[in-house]
């Protein structure tokens, strides 16, 4: 994973992260007071500061991998936890959010297992089968992206009222090196250098995004 590297120019390049964290605040009950909300894998924080001023709540701990805390000095927030979200110690919390983040765990399953006994509450977006579709037919490599079905399959073993929805989004660029360029901008690749060969006989001038995003209670 690359994401690191790219901080500086993620949330200029992030056009679809930006889309998919507006849509998945609609997800969230935003007239209801939380006492304690955690985020998990909040990057940058451009999910946050998409709910941090709309929603009602006493405490609010971040999380992400990395040490991106320098992204977040007009945010006011309880505790920033640096540690992967799969092994990371859950309090119980209010309503646990997560935006674009949960498609590189190695395990799924087992990271909504852990929230479900956690929170009674979870909203989230992810990436899902057919994701950057493009990359996958030309250089033969994706992360393991879960079907929509496949990810209501896992979620009704945890919570009893499940609302979802799935969207595409299709960016544009204008040649194929820019489509690659952006991929690198925005750290999402998945895969690691490829053979200049390879590289250059890249021909897609669109990359494809599949979102499915979920609110979960119990």
């Amino acid at each position: 994973m690359n994401f690191n590297k790219q901080f500086k120019n993620y949330d200029h390049n992030a056009i679809t992260q930006k889309k998919v964290a507006e849509k998945l605040f609609s997800f969230i009950d935003y007239s209801k007071k939380y006492d304690s909300i955690l985020e998990l894998g909040c990057g940058t924080g451009i999910f946050t500061k998409t709910f941090y001023d709309k929603l009602n709540f006493n405490t609010l701990n971040l999380n992400d991998i990395f040490d991106t805390t320098s992204y977040f000095t007009d945010i006011s927030y309880n505790n920033f936890f640096i540690e992967d979200m799969e092994n990371l110690d859950l309090e119980n919390y209010s309503l646990i959010v997560s935006s674009s983040a949960f498609q590189w765990v190695d395990s799924l399953e087992t990271l909504i297992k852990k929230i479900s006994q956690s929170s009674s509450e979870l909203v989230f977006s992810i990436y899902s089968k057919g994701n950057l579709i493009e990359i996958l037919n030309h250089f033969g490599v994706s992360l393991n992206y879960l079907s929509c079905d496949e990810i209501l399959d896992i979620l009704n073993r945890y919570y009893s009222e499940i609302k979802f929805d799935t969207e595409e989004f299709i960016l544009e660029f204008n040649s194929p090196i820019d489509a690659l360029k952006h991929l690198k901008k925005t750290g999402v690749t998945g895969f690691k250098k490829s053979s200049y060969s390879l590289t250059k006989s890249f021909n897609s001038t669109i990359l494809t995004y599949r979102v499915s995003y979920f609110s979960c209670k119990k």
